[in-house]
C-alpha cells in the first residue's frame, strides 16, 4: 500500500467518523476491511497506522480497545495522535485522564482551539473549574478570533458555581456525579455514534431531592435507549459506588425529539479529528 493510498484509507474512517449517527453495528464489513488496511499502514507508518486502528474499534463501540491503541499511536508520535487520543479517552467515560492530556496539548500549543473546546466540553462534565481555569490561561489569541469560545469558556465557570451549589443540596458528591457521568458515556458509546445533548435538573418531592440526567439521542427509537439503559445498569452495578452514592441521580436515555442538536453547542459536538 502507497503513502497516498495509505492516507486514503485513513481520511475514509475519518469520514465515516464525522457523518456518520445512529446504532452501531460492529459486524459491518467495511470494519474488517478498514482493520486490515491500518494493520498494513503500520509499515509505512506505526503511529498513524495504530490511530486509524483505534479510530475503527471506536466505530464499533470497542472503546477501551480505541483507547489502547489510540496511546500506542501518542507513544509514538504524539503529534498525530493527541487530539483524537483525548477524545477517545472521553467518549470511553475517562473524563479526567483526557482533561489531564487536553491541557497537556494545550501546554504544548497554546493556540489550540480545539484543545480549549474539548476542555470546555469535558469540565463541564466533571465540573472541574480549575482545570478549566488553567486552559483558558494558557490558551492564546492573539488577534481576537475566537472572543466567542474564550466567552463561553468564562462563563462556565460561572455556570459550575450553580452546579456544585445544586450538587450540594442533593448531597451528591461531584466524584458520584462524575462517575455516573462516566459510567452513562461508556454505555452509550458502546451502542451509539454521534451526537447527544445533555441537560440536568434538580428536582424535590416527597422522597427527596434528586438530580435528573436527560441525554438525549438523535437517529435511535426509544427501544435502543432502552438497551443503553441496560447496559448502564450493568456497568452501575459492577463500578465500586454504591447504592448511596448513586441513589439521588436519576439518568435517563431519551430519543430526540426533533433529531436535531444546535450546531454551536459545544456540548453536542462529536469530536473525531480531520
Amino acid at each position: 500500500m502507497t503513502a497516498h493510498q495509505a492516507q486514503s484509507k485513513l481520511n475514509e474512517v475519518y469520514d465515516f467518523l464525522i457523518s456518520f449517527e445512529g446504532m452501531i453495528n460492529p459486524d459491518n464489513i467495511r470494519f474488517s476491511r478498514w482493520l486490515r488496511d491500518a494493520q498494513a499502514l503500520r509499515n509505512s507508518n506505526p503511529a498513524e497506522g495504530f490511530l486509524m486502528e483505534a479510530l475503527v474499534y471506536r466505530a464499533q463501540g470497542k472503546l477501551d480497545q480505541a483507547v489502547d491503541y489510540a496511546e500506542k499511536s501518542y507513544r509514538l508520535d504524539k503529534t498525530v495522535a493527541r487530539d483524537n487520543y483525548a477524545i477517545l479517552l472521553s467518549e470511553a467515560g475517562q473524563f479526567k485522564e483526557a482533561i489531564a492530556l487536553t491541557l497537556l496539548n494545550l501546554q504544548e500549543d497554546n493556540f489550540n482551539t480545539y484543545a480549549l473546546k474539548r476542555l470546555i466540553v469535558d469540565s463541564s462534565i466533571t465540573l472541574d473549574k480549575e482545570a478549566l481555569s488553567q486552559g483558558l490561561s494558557l490558551f492564546k489569541d492573539p488577534n481576537n478570533q475566537f472572543k466567542d469560545l474564550l466567552h463561553l469558556g468564562h462563563s462556565k465557570l460561572e455556570y459550575f458555581e450553580k452546579e456544585i451549589f445544586d450538587l450540594e443540596q442533593t448531597e451528591i458528591t461531584i466524584d458520584s456525579l462524575i462517575e455516573v457521568s462516566s459510567i452513562a458515556a461508556k454505555a452509550s458509546n458502546s451502542y451509539y455514534l454521534g451526537n447527544s445533548q445533555v441537560s440536568m435538573t434538580i428536582q424535590h418531592n416527597e422522597v427527596g431531592t434528586f438530580l435528573i440526567v436527560n441525554e438525549e439521542i438523535p437517529s435511535i427509537d426509544i427501544d435502543t435507549c432502552f438497551m443503553i439503559h441496560d447496559k448502564y445498569t450493568e456497568y452501575l452495578l459492577d463500578s465500586d459506588l454504591s447504592f448511596k452514592d448513586y441513589k439521588r441521580i436519576v439518568y435517563n436515555f431519551l430519543p430526540l425529539e426533533d433529531d436535531s442538536l444546535p450546531n454551536d453547542d459545544l456540548l453536542s459536538q462529536q469530536g473525531i479529528l480531520v
